[in-house]
């Protein structure tokens, strides 16, 4: 069973939305937030070819945009925000439209991000960034191997959960309820 990436991160936030997502494909509905970051990122792509590499630490890399990686033996696949690559190391940057700190879900979404560069590309992974787009500011995320076990078992319990098809508890923080695309479908949160 194939996951993308983005279902990790939302796993981490609300295990309901992976549920959705496979279970019930094509019920969602984009909220205004998620198309206000699709536009955002896209600003910041244009930006993003004049900054320098030194925030990132990775003076000489190349940068590649929208990198789409799958491996078929993970069972995962994602399209990367932004690729940095040297000869023999990489590291993956993802813009967030946000203003708070990096969560636990973008963690884990770099960690999974990081499987598939060190897989695909047979680059070592030491780090990725959080680019955060209201202030520019750039948090660093080391990868590390408690981070690629702890992906690794999500990726186990989603396709158990996928498989079994019992809906799994909702996120306890009710505030991301609010804006959520499968709101209408959570009865017992409502």
């Amino acid at each position: 069973m194939m996951l993308r990436v983005t279902d990790l991160k939302q796993w981490a936030y609300c295990r309901r939305i992976v549920y959705y997502q496979h279970r019930m494909p094509g019920v969602g509905k984009q909220t205004y937030k998620m198309g206000e970051g699709k536009a955002a990122q896209d600003m910041v792509e244009q930006l993003e070819v004049r900054r320098t590499m030194r925030e990132y630490g990775f003076e000489g890399a190349v940068r590649k945009f929208g990198v789409w990686l799958e491996n078929e033996d993970l069972g995962l696949a994602g399209k990367l925000d932004l690729l940095l690559e040297t000869d023999t190391e990489a590291a993956i940057v993802e813009f967030k439209l946000t203003s708070g700190e990096v969560g636990h879900n973008h963690r884990l979404q770099l960690g999974g991000y990081s499987l598939l560069v060190e897989t695909e590309l047979a680059k070592a992974v030491k780090c990725g960034f959080v680019y955060r787009i209201p202030d520019g500011r750039v948090f660093p995320v080391p990868i590390d191997e408690g981070l690629r076990r702890e992906v690794r078992q999500a990726m186990v319990e989603m396709r158990e959960m996928i498989s079994d098809g019992c809906l799994p508890e909702p996120t306890d923080v009710r505030k991301r309820c609010e804006e959520c695309e499968y709101a209408n479908y959570c009865g017992d949160v409502w």
